[in-house]
């Protein structure tokens, strides 16, 4: 039976985007596609799990906590979409599905887009991640998930560029303007030229957009994971 590397499974509130607030059991995979420059989730340790194991787990944390919603998160939890499938198969729960995704994995989102409920899928800015484009990749994905419960995020880092911010708004514009787009500033660079910036970046995009939203990440203020 495959396994999958995890990271940690635990309970505690969302803390980014529309959701936030919202009681969730996150999972976390280990493994990531990319290496954004700015991203604070370091993995030291991981545990095999087979989708039983883990359904097992996460199920008595269902009926303990309660949650809203079972948070896939990494890492890059698409690298695992076939374990995700049997893992969902064999918890047979109602408890809603969150994904969280880099946006890249397009045919991997595919296998398991029927068990997912909300999606939550970054536009990566080169210019902010130090990494190649994926315009082709998100414009991809956003089009798989459209009429889905799906919001966009960008992390805005004092070393992003107008020109990548630019083709962020115009691919969502594309695929659906109604689309509601994240701006989530760097965390470790919080400060007045950041929010200067994305305030900017807000107004460019406020009579192409429907719904732009400046967020930080709640649970960095609430000292939660």
């Amino acid at each position: 039976m495959k396994k999958a590397k995890i990271s940690e499974v635990f309970f505690s509130l969302q803390g980014e985007g529309p959701y936030a607030g919202t009681a969730q059991i996150f999972i976390r995979f280990f493994d990531c596609n990319i290496n954004c420059r700015y991203c604070d989730t370091r993995q030291g340790n991981y545990r095999y799990y087979t989708p039983e194991q883990l359904a097992l787990k996460v199920g008595k944390m269902e009926r303990r906590y309660r949650p809203q919603y079972l948070c896939l998160t990494g890492g890059e939890p698409l690298l695992e979409a076939l374990f995700i499938r049997e893992f969902l198969k064999r918890l047979k729960s109602k408890t809603a599905v969150y994904l969280e995704t880099n946006g890249i994995l397009c045919d991997e989102f595919v296998r398991i887009k029927a068990q997912v409920d909300t999606i939550a899928m970054d536009i990566k800015l080169p210019s902010a991640t130090g990494e190649p484009a994926f315009w082709k990749e998100h414009e991809r994905f956003l089009r798989a998930a459209k009429g889905m419960d799906i919001h966009a995020k960008s992390i805005v880092t004092l070393a992003t560029r107008s020109a990548d911010f630019k083709k962020a708004v115009n691919l969502l514009r594309r695929v659906d303007p109604k689309i509601i787009f994240i701006l989530q500033p760097n965390h470790a660079e919080l400060g007045s030229r950041l929010l200067k910036k994305m305030i900017e970046y807000q107004k460019y995009s406020r009579d192409k957009l429907s719904g732009v939203r400046i967020m930080p990440q709640m649970h960095k203020f609430l000292e939660v994971r």
